[in-house]
């Protein structure tokens, strides 16, 4: 040992008598100076001889090393969190908690396919299947074994070409696919091919659709977007197996949808509840969701827009990248959104994603007046105040990025499927990271993912031509 490391000891010792001695330890004193050999005159008090040793209490010294831990430590966490200072939310009414760290993802199976995954997706409520779209032209359906029971064709047997659209219409045990040329075919729980089910909304390809089950549990509401940038609204109806498409209202868009959402929502006006729809929608080059909801003649109406730029954005400084809402019911497999909804927004900003949170407004407000007033509205209201919270997160995108987000209520946060794997956001600090599925998932970019029905199995597709099955546990 060093005499550097010898004055170390004798100092320490000294330090720990004196502390024994002021706080009444006598016995321990005893055995601690009997042990040490240092000399009792270490423990007496600096007025009483000069022959005492002049050195700082140890408290003290604790006591400033504690102070400044703590300044050195404030600073490392500043470093760390992105969302230093995220106003409050009301918590009675929205129920944002931490993130369930006992929740689990676990990799129940794994399947590599001969073609990128272009859509992965759950079957139905009541199945347990999966269906999955590739690069090599085939839209497979598996079973929870991950074993191929069938390929949907046409009706000459052929392969239906690259499926970017694919799932199930709520309520029911049919099928939609939407194929590059435009048509819809509809299949039955066999996956037959349904006679007569070919349609075609649009002139171009379909980019987004959405069902909304009616009041009569026979039709649905379908909305759909288009390379054409078209909007329109249609109504299916099933009739003796037989289905009818007919197109009810069409808007022409300025820009390329984005994201699009078909909800429901209860009001109450004149004290009578109603069931409406709401309709969402985000555009290129538009900062602001544009709501819709129908009149008694099943014909789109802009009730509202809901702005995201704030005082750090410019007005097209950013696009939509994804949009959920979190915190609502289902009825007839669709949601519902309730007062305690919010609406989650994942930016286009670069080189790292941001994460909006908003309330939804009341629309008996819109409905009303439109009661009120016999007509329709003539003015469009912009909501400048609903924004909640502007997160700064840490998953990295760049230009072309597509975020895939999904909310589960348990682990109570959001998972978003990026370029470089699946990341998690924890809604109640704003905390973001990248999840280790303990698989290739990890570091590959996630072409398609979906959560089923009952939030307990997570379905990715990857680019590394592979698709994953996980179970929350």
């Amino acid at each position: 040992m060093s005499s550097g490391e010898k004055n170390i000891d004798k100092y320490t010792a000294v330090l720990v008598a004196q502390y024994l001695k002021k706080q009444g330890y006598d016995e321990t004193l005893k055995s601690f100076l009997r042990e040490t050999s240092i000399p009792v005159s270490v423990t007496g008090s600096d007025n009483n001889s000069d022959s005492n040793i002049h050195i700082d209490d140890l408290k003290s010294i604790i006591s400033d090393r504690i102070g400044y831990n703590d300044h050195v430590l404030d600073s490392k966490l500043k470093d760390l969190t992105l969302n230093e200072e995220l106003p409050p939310i009301d918590n009675e009414r929205f129920h944002i908690k931490r993130w369930n760290f006992d929740c689990n993802f676990d990799n129940f199976q794994s399947f590599a396919l001969d073609g990128i995954p272009i859509m992965v997706n759950f079957c139905s409520i009541e199945s347990n299947n999966l269906m999955v779209s590739t690069s090599s032209r085939r839209l497979e359906i598996f079973d929870a074994n991950l074993q191929m029971v069938s390929q949907l064709t046409d009706q000459n047997m052929k392969s239906l070409g690259v499926v970017k659209l694919a799932g199930s219409i709520p309520g029911s045990d049919i099928i939609y696919v939407c194929l590059m040329s435009g048509h819809i075919y509809l299949f039955d729980k066999t996956y037959k091919l349904i006679t007569g089910s070919s349609f075609k909304p649009h002139g171009r390809m379909i980019t987004h659709i959405q069902f909304s089950k009616m009041d009569d549990n026979k039709s649905w509401y379908v909305l759909t977007t288009s390379m054409d940038n078209t909007m329109n609204l249609s109504i299916l109806k099933l009739k003796d197996n037989t289905p009818t498409w007919t197109v009810t209202s069409t808007i022409k868009l300025l820009s390329a949808c984005t994201t699009l959402n078909m909800s429901k929502t209860k009001v109450t006006i004149n004290g009578k509840t109603v069931s409406k729809t709401v309709i969402l929608l985000t555009r290129m080059d538009f900062t602001h969701i544009v709501c819709y909801t129908l009149d008694d003649s099943d014909i789109l109406q802009n009730c509202f827009n809901i702005a995201l730029n704030n005082a750090q954005f410019s007005t097209h400084s950013f696009n939509i990248r994804d949009l959920i809402l979190i915190n609502t019911t289902f009825a007839d497999g669709s949601p519902v959104i309730n007062n305690g909804t919010l609406i989650g927004v994942a930016t286009s900003h670069v080189p790292y994603l941001r994460l909006i949170l908003l309330e939804f407004p009341k629309m008996e407000t819109y409905f009303q007046k439109i009661n009120d007033n016999k007509q329709e509205n003539t003015g469009i209201t912009t909501y400048y105040d609903k924004i909640l919270r502007n997160m700064a997160t840490q998953l990295p995108q760049d230009s072309y990025s597509q975020p895939i987000m999904r909310y589960i209520p348990n682990p109570n946060g959001i998972i978003i499927g990026t370029d470089n794997g699946l990341y998690a956001i924890d809604l109640f600090n704003g905390e973001s990271w990248q999840l280790d599925m303990h698989c290739d998932i990890n570091g590959q970019r996630i072409k398609s993912m979906e959560i089923n029905f009952s939030n307990s199995a997570l379905l990715i597709g990857t680019a590394s031509k592979s698709f994953h099955l996980f179970k929350l546990r």
